[in-house]
């Protein structure tokens, strides 16, 4: 009789309806949470509530993403700063540490996402700011003029895409803003993330319209 090893499968796959949930004065975070030093925090700040925020003692650094809406940063040193769509910002906050985000909005709420990880180019001891315009589509957008491991793309359905892993060693993390997508043949959803590590390349398949995916690479030297 055959008899076959294992598969082992070098991922790490989270349901967004697995999330935590941290309510505070005027908040939610939906908190996506794995092993390997990085925390994805889906934020929602009501009109006019702030939060605290810090790197959460996983020894990397605080990114922020502005998904709708925007906030205000106020940070250890630093004057106060908006935070608009259309960019990504690197928040130095350092052990005991934090800094202060604040919906500036009478009526509406806004989402942002912190992004923790261990990503050594993002760091520093002021805000770093780089743009993250997604005029164009179909195709995987760098924030500039930064030189992060980062990446974000809008893709019209059934479009299929290929994304080389600089540093196979490390980890690729790919989170759903938006839509659904088939990502190494697992069906990935709003607000569903995937972990990938020991791959030479993320293989993915838009499977609707105006679907948004984040992508990061972070760990073995990044």
């Amino acid at each position: 009789m055959l008899t076959f090893p294992p598969l082992v499968y070098h991922s790490r796959f989270l349901k967004a309806d697995r999330r935590s949930l941290v309510r505070g004065a005027g908040s939610e975070a939906y908190q996506t949470a794995f092993e390997q030093s990085a925390r994805l925090d889906d934020l929602f700040l009501r009109p006019g509530a702030s939060v605290e925020v810090d790197a959460a003692g996983l020894g990397g650094q605080l990114l922020v993403l502005p998904i709708v809406g925007g906030a205000l940063l106020t940070a250890a040193g630093a004057a106060e700063t908006a935070l608009v769509p259309g960019g990504v910002y690197a928040v130095p906050v350092g052990p005991g540490q934090a800094a202060r985000l604040t919906n500036p909005f009478e009526h509406e709420t806004v989402n942002l996402l912190l992004i923790r990880a261990p990503v050594p180019a993002a760091a520093g001891p002021a805000l770093q700011e780089a743009e993250l315009p997604l005029t164009a589509r179909n195709v995987l957008v760098a924030p500039t003029p930064a030189a992060w491991p980062l990446r974000v793309g809008l893709y019209d359905s059934r479009v299929k895409g290929r994304i080389p892993v600089s540093r196979p060693a490390g980890f690729a993390l790919c989170y759903v803003l938006n839509g659904s997508f088939e990502i190494e043949d697992r069906l990935v959803e709003h607000r569903d993330a995937l972990l990938l590590w020991n791959t030479a390349a993320v293989e993915f398949e838009a499977l609707s319209e105006t679907a948004l995916l984040l992508y990061l690479e972070f760990g073995a030297g990044h």
